[in-house]
């Protein structure tokens, strides 16, 4: 089970150094939350499901400590871990009469110190949670069940029985469809085609949790299946196609990989699901086309240097073709202008800052490298229909 981490600290740059100093997924912990306070941090804890809280002791408004002891009194099972740059022993003994899991020092903590504390929480956690809730009653079982049924050659005497003992039986009362996605192009097992295969996958997973639901499982980083449960309105074989037709034009339009999907009819039962796999697999998959050499190492390109002063001259100079050649090939197969290509992946980015990070608006905006606020915001509404406030508070 993958861990919800909240970060509690008022300098921003030591919430940005924390963020990018350890592997998140190795830890299976999820950066969902960042506040610069005691008082914000119990508004997220309010809104959010959250297991571990790292904070700072010295802060504006409400400290660490009482912020500790609110999270005992209210959230029990929060694991709770200190990083302080004081290591006067008065702290250090209410920390240990609070019951935190471990006290860092900031001047000095380490990423081994600083994983080997999350580790500690997550023990922590797993055993409270084996201990407190019934067998297979987890996300991470549910899809180490669906797993188990994609690769398995006849489906386990007990699915049936362990199907409804996770209550998908629920979630899948109507029936269900799956669909097998792929990248067009480009080789996993390469360290380059795997980084594009998790932004394949990250961006996938917003776009189907955001407008349609159901559960995207990864098979090896090769391919996702996305199994969708059908309600009245999607209890049709052709709602399927219209879906993934959307989905392709979104993930082409924003990072310039094009979808290869084949999917399934509509089943019913968990004892279905290996054989519509392995039919939906074997078929030959729909595509919208392949990009030219060009424009794969132009978007690639972009991806690297977006936060950076990117424009059509300078991106025609390190893929070695002319302006005037890139600017009409680009248009031709991506259907957009270079500048509007890249402030669509601006705005994408700028997105999952403003939902994942307590940036101010011009925060986000000079990290996009955008120096007018104004000018940024006005971008953003015409991307999204929102104002950047109105996004993150939505």
């Amino acid at each position: 089970m993958r861990w919800n981490l909240l970060v509690v600290e008022d300098e921003t740059i030591v919430r940005l150094g924390l963020r990018y100093m350890l592997n998140w997924d190795e830890l299976e912990i999820v950066w969902k939350a960042e506040a610069s306070n005691g008082l914000e941090a119990l508004k997220v804890l309010a809104e959010e499901e959250i297991h571990i809280v790292m904070t700072d002791i010295r802060m504006p408004g409400m400290d660490g400590l009482e912020l500790a002891r609110r999270i005992k009194e209210q959230y029990g099972k929060v694991q709770i871990i200190f990083f302080s740059s004081f290591e006067d022993f008065p702290y250090v003994k209410e920390a240990v009469r609070i019951g935190v899991v471990d006290y860092l020092h900031k001047p000095t903590m380490a990423e081994e110190e600083i994983a080997a504390a999350l580790r500690k929480a997550a023990a922590t956690l797993e055993e409270l949670h084996q201990q407190e809730q019934p067998q297979g009653y987890t996300d991470k079982d549910r899809e180490s069940l669906l797993l188990e049924l994609l690769t398995a050659g006849e489906p386990p005497a007990d699915c049936a029985r362990r199907w409804q003992q996770l209550q998908l039986d629920q979630r899948y009362s109507r029936g269900w469809q799956l669909a097998v996605l792929r990248m067009a192009e480009g080789n996993t097992a390469e360290p380059a085609g795997l980084a594009r295969f998790m932004s394949f996958r990250y961006y996938l997973e917003e776009y189907i949790s955001r407008e349609w639901g159901g559960q995207l499982l990864n098979v090896e980083d090769r391919e996702l299946v996305w199994l969708l449960p059908l309600d009245a309105e999607q209890a049709d074989a052709g709602a399927m196609r219209k879906n993934l037709e959307q989905l392709h034009q979104g993930l082409d339009k924003m990072l310039g990989i094009r979808l290869a999907y084949t999917w399934s009819g509509i089943h019913r039962t968990a004892r279905e699901l290996p054989e519509a796999y392995r039919a939906a697999a074997a078929q030959e998959p729909e595509t919208g086309g392949r990009l030219s050499g060009v424009i794969r190492l132009a978007t690639a390109f972009i991806d690297e240097h977006l936060l950076e002063d990117l424009t059509l001259a300078r991106t025609a100079e390190q893929i070695h073709v002319s302006v005037s050649h890139l600017s009409r090939l680009f248009l031709k197969e991506t259907g957009q202008h270079f500048n509007e290509y890249v402030t669509a992946k601006k705005m994408l980015l700028a997105r999952r800052l403003l939902r994942e990070s307590n940036d101010k608006v011009y925060e986000v905006a000079e990290k996009l490298g955008y120096a007018n606020p104004h000018y940024f915001s006005k971008l953003f509404k015409d991307d999204t229909g929102l104002t950047p406030l109105e996004y993150r508070n939505q």
